[in-house]
């Protein structure tokens, strides 16, 4: 049996825009699912709020300043 837990993720974001202006924000509710035997639960995290701004934003560069992650609760699934 696979292990793994569901977790929300937040994030500060630093990124550059192709305008060249740059902005600071905070995302939340970023879905990851933590398999326990692939890599560790900060790497999970850190690499779903990755993958999620990837594909939600065009930009020049960007930064995850700091993350953070809580288990859902099995109803909140």
């Amino acid at each position: 049996m696979e292990r793994k837990t569901n977790i929300m993720v937040s994030a500060d974001i630093e990124m550059m825009f192709h305008s060249g202006k740059v902005e600071r924000f905070r995302l939340s509710g970023i879905p990851c699912t933590w398999v326990w035997d692939e890599m560790s639960r900060d790497a999970s995290e850190y690499w779903a709020a990755f993958d999620h701004v990837s594909n939600n934003y065009k930009f020049d560069w960007m930064s995850i300043k700091s993350w953070t992650g809580s288990p859902v609760k099995k109803e909140d699934v």
